[in-house]
């Protein structure tokens, strides 16, 4: 399963879905390709510095990263599309439109995988309408700017239905 995280600058949030992923698909041997990039990145931009912090506080790699402007091919080469804001997912539904009900919020996605309990993504995709995916909930506020306790925060917020994403994807 490839899934590609969506934020702005792939500096914050992105990254750490991608770096959280990694090391939990690994150390529960689940087969997932995670990768991230953003609808208003600037190429070749490292971690930003309270991102690799609370990384590496939990855990995880931090190193070698390098952030990308959200192209087409990205997403076509995605099983799943996970953003940060329904801004977001609306961006990458208008730059791929033909994909997109593979775009979702992490937060919405989380929602919908805990109510399905088999039936892969299929399953998930037809009850998107039990949800208002509308809702202001299903954003994942950008810490950009603000102190390490708010980049921590969204860690607190992502890390969770980040696991929960690899448990569903070992299940399939």
């Amino acid at each position: 399963m490839n899934v590609l995280f969506v934020c702005t600058g792939n500096i914050c949030r992105s990254p750490m879905a991608e770096r959280v992923c990694w090391g939990v698909a690994d150390r529960a041997n689940v087969d997932i390709a995670a990768s991230s990039a953003g609808v208003g990145a600037l190429n070749g931009r490292p971690m930003h510095p309270f991102t690799a912090e609370v990384l590496t506080e939990n855990g995880f790699d931090a190193t070698d990263f390098e952030s990308r402007y959200l192209l087409p091919p990205v997403l076509a080469d995605a099983d799943i599309v996970l953003c940060f804001t329904r801004e977001h997912r609306a961006a990458c539904q208008r730059m791929l439109p033909v994909r997109w009900r593979r775009m979702f919020t992490l937060v919405e996605f989380d929602e919908l995988t805990s109510a399905v309990a088999e039936g892969g993504i299929d399953a998930v995709m037809a009850e998107r309408g039990r949800i208002d995916t509308n809702a202001e909930s299903l954003d994942i506020v950008d810490p950009m700017g603000q102190p390490k306790e708010h980049f921590v925060r969204v860690y607190q917020q992502i890390a969770p239905r980040v696991e929960a994403l690899v448990d569903w994807a070992g299940r399939q």
